[in-house]
Order: C-alpha cells, then sequence, then structure tokens
C-alpha cells in the first residue's frame, strides 16, 4: 500500500474521527457531567430527578433497553435491542443503556471509515469525500450515533446500501440483488422507514424515467424499447420494496400475535401526537432546535436544485440564475426561510435589469439523471421532510432524521459534482463550523439531560 493510498484510507477519515472527539473531549471539559454519564456504565444520582417532557436521563434508550431486556411490539423496532440481547445478555436497563453505548461507539468507527471510503469512491473526489463525511460526523444530530440510539446501526447498514448501489460498482447483477435485499431487510427492521423506502425507491426509478422521456422527445425517439437499458434500476426498485415489505411484515407478525394488530408499531405513533395536518408556521420556526428548520428546508432545496439542473442540461435550454458574491449569503443558512426569501427577491431584481448569470453545469449533470442511489439518497431525506411537516405540530426530532444518517450527504456530494470550481464549498465550510459549534452545544445538553433532537 502506497504513501498516497494510505492517507486516503487510514489518515483522512482518522482526522474526521479526530474532530468529533476534539469536539466532545471540550464538551466535557466545560461541562464534567456530560463525560461521567457517558462514560458511567449506571445512572448517575441527581440531586433533582429529571423529569419528562424536559428532561430524561436515557429519553429514547431507555425504550430499547426494555426491549433488550423483554421482547415487545411498540413504535420502537426490535433489531437493534435483538443485537445487544443476542450479544450482551444485560439484566437491567442500566446495563443495556451502556451496552447500547458501547456497541454504537465501535459502530461510529466503523462506519466513518467505511463512509469516507463509499464516498470518495462514488464522488471519485478524495477532498469533497473528506469535507462531507467531516460534515456528516461533526454536525450536532452526530451525538445520536455514539449515546446508544438506532442511528449507529442504520449508519453502517445505509453505508453499506449505497457502496452496493453505486453506479462505479461493478457486481455481479444476482450478488448486487441479494445484498440490496439482505441490507434492507435489515434496515426495515431497525427503524420505521418502511413508507420512506418505498417512496425513495419508486421516486428514484419515476425520476429516472422521466428525464429518459426527456432525452427521447429531443431526439424524437418515442421508442419505449429504450427503457430496457434501465432493467438493473427496476431490478433493484423491486427488491427494495419487497425486501422492506418482508422486513416490517416480519415485526408486524410479532405485533399481530402479541397485540391484535398487525400495524401497532404506526398506531403507537400516534401517542407521540402525530396525525395529518398542516402547520405552516413549522416553515418559519420549527418549535424545536434550530437544526430542524434545517432539516425541513434543506432537502427540498437540494431537490429543487437537482431537479433544475438536470432538466436545463438535458432540455439544452440556458440556465440564468442570480450567484451571490458575498460570503455572508453562507451565514444564512443558519436561518434558510431568510435565506430563501432574499435569493428570490435579487433573482427578481437581477432578472429585471437583466444582470442574470448563464450557469453552467458540469458534464457530470447528465449521468445524474440516471444515476439510481443519487435520487434514492435525495428522496429518502425529502420524505423525511414532508412526513414530519404534515404530521407534527412541530419538527422535533427532523434533524436526526436528515443529518444523523449519510443519505442527505451524499447526494449534497453528487450535486456539487455538477457545480464547476471549487467556491461552493464555502457553503460547506461554513456549515461544518456551525455544526462543530452545535455538536458542542449539544454535548452539554446531553449531561444536563436536556431534549437532543
Amino acid at each position: 500500500m502506497n504513501k498516497r493510498r494510505i492517507i486516503k484510507v487510514i489518515f483522512l477519515p482518522s482526522i474526521i474521527c479526530s474532530a468529533f472527539i476534539f469536539c466532545t473531549a471540550m464538551a466535557m471539559f466545560v461541562d464534567p457531567e456530560a463525560f461521567y454519564k457517558f462514560f458511567s456504565a449506571t445512572q448517575l444520582v441527581r440531586d433533582i430527578p429529571p423529569q419528562l417532557p424536559h428532561k430524561s436521563y436515557y429519553w429514547d434508550v431507555e425504550h430499547y433497553a426494555k426491549l433488550a431486556l423483554s421482547p415487545s411490539c411498540n413504535a420502537f423496532y426490535p433489531l437493534w435491542p435483538l443485537i445487544v440481547r443476542t450479544v450482551f445478555h444485560p439484566q437491567s436497563i442500566e446495563q443495556a443503556a451502556h451496552y447500547f453505548s458501547v456497541v454504537a461507539t465501535a459502530l461510529f468507527f466503523i462506519s466513518t471509515f467505511l463512509l469516507f471510503w463509499v464516498f470518495q469512491i462514488g464522488l471519485q473526489r478524495v477532498d469533497l469525500a473528506f469535507w462531507l463525511v467531516l460534515a456528516y460526523s461533526v454536525n450536532p444530530m452526530a451525538i445520536f450515533r455514539v449515546i446508544g440510539y438506532t442511528e449507529s446501526l442504520f449508519t453502517f447498514l445505509s453505508s453499506l446500501l449505497i457502496w452496493i448501489c453505486l453506479p462505479k460498482l461493478k457486481l455481479n447483477e444476482n450478488l448486487k440483488l441479494c445484498l440490496i435485499f439482505v441490507i434492507t431487510f435489515l434496515m426495515a427492521l431497525t427503524r420505521p422507514v418502511l413508507i420512506q423506502i418505498l417512496f425513495s425507491a419508486i421516486a428514484s426509478l419515476g425520476t429516472i424515467f422521466y428525464f429518459h422521456l426527456i432525452q427521447l422527445r429531443l431526439t424524437q425517439n418515442n421508442s419505449f424499447a429504450t427503457f430496457t437499458k434501465y432493467i438493473s434500476e427496476i431490478k433493484t426498485t423491486i427488491t427494495i420494496c419487497v425486501s422492506a415489505l418482508l422486513g416490517y411484515s416480519i415485526y408486524g407478525s410479532l405485533c399481530l400475535l402479541t397485540r391484535g394488530d398487525f400495524f401497532a408499531s404506526f398506531q403507537d405513533q400516534k401517542l407521540w401526537g402525530k396525525k395529518l395536518g398542516l402547520h405552516l408556521e413549522l416553515l418559519f420556526t420549527p418549535k424545536s432546535p434550530l437544526f430542524d428548520l434545517l432539516g425541513l428546508h434543506l432537502p427540498v432545496i437540494i431537490l429543487f436544485l437537482a431537479v433544475t439542473f438536470v432538466y436545463f442540461k438535458l432540455s439544452e435550454h440556458d440556465l440564468y440564475i442570480f450567484v451571490p458574491q458575498s460570503q455572508l449569503w453562507n451565514l444564512l443558512l443558519i436561518y434558510p426561510p431568510l435565506l430563501i426569501l432574499l435569493y428570490v427577491l435579487n433573482f427578481i431584481r437581477y432578472k429585471k435589469q437583466a444582470k442574470l448569470d448563464n450557469f453552467l453545469t458540469s458534464k457530470y449533470t447528465q449521468d445524474l439523471s440516471k444515476n439510481y442511489i443519487f435520487w434514492f439518497c435525495l428522496y429518502f431525506s425529502f420524505i423525511h421532510s414532508v412526513i414530519i411537516f404534515l404530521t407534527q405540530d412541530r419538527l422535533f426530532s427532523l434533524a436526526r432524521f436528515i443529518f444523523a444518517v449519510p443519505f442527505f450527504f451524499m447526494a449534497v456530494g453528487y450535486l456539487y459534482l455538477c457545480i464547476p470550481g471549487k467556491k461552493t464549498y464555502n457553503t460547506l465550510f461554513c456549515f461544518i463550523i456551525i455544526s462543530a459549534i452545535a455538536l458542542f452545544e449539544q454535548w452539554i445538553n446531553y449531561g444536563q439531560d436536556r431534549w437532543l433532537g
């Protein structure tokens, strides 16, 4: 192994892990309670015991710990507790919670190295892969990957799924489908993502077909026989859907046997106040941590940009946009509604003055139209935002669903390949700095038993 490859495989992921450790260590130095809580195998005694709904010692980890001790059917899924129960045989909630944290931390480091390797294979840019995985690993939701939540296991499985579906990876078709089936099956048993997986797979295939139709119209070739070139994507979609349905069916059968309701785990989510409704105020205030608002807007923005870039590239139309010159625009990332509003106003003003820039995307944009895993990653984030927006009166936990798993960051990476030059890296750098500060605050909140997301 030459020196350059060692840097790629070992040194750069080690820097990413070190950055997370540094943020964690600084927070624990400021508030030692976070240190004692994280490394303690038993629950620390508080002068004033934490009381819901504002404080809890374990939060959701307690529910998984109970499942590790005694399997049952509820809103929490069985694979994560099954692993801890099988390997460690915990005898108390404290023991189970500690083992969850131990396994989660181990998976954090393993998946960070794995994810960097997957990103640099998929994106073919070592620097971009480094910054994206760093952004993923130091954002405030990264804390969930080490404190015992399912994010650690789900990240590991997601990394494998992304790797197997990479266009650059040439695997035997049957082997690829078998691996996709197994991984998706396990993902469906890890957390409630059945609807998200089904939507992402079907929408990805539909998007690829839509852009293919655009190309057919331009070439005046209306032969639908050309769709056979996407037989691999069709098989992948069917495999993902069948596997996800089968995965939930295992848990649903347990619910049917124990509670008489195949969809009992979905029914239990109503206890969290989930119901259909339209709360337009959530577009401007999350009624929860600020990163939840980023989780609502950023997937929609990335989807809009991706569709726009690909459509104009395939239709061979000129794309005119307003290009901000000041770096201060990056700070608006903290509050996306203001970013969108100011951008639209400037776009209208510059359009009236005929001062819009002709934006030329890279040649890769055309390849993006048929990149299945890109669309899957993007839709997986997007549908989470839509579901939370339409079923909750506040955006709690949305940031965790978006930024604590790697799909959003992979989608952003592919979008970056469409933009010539590296000036847009400044936005990524700004996000990393903001994220690191927020991660520091998260550890303080963790030590004080506060809500994390």
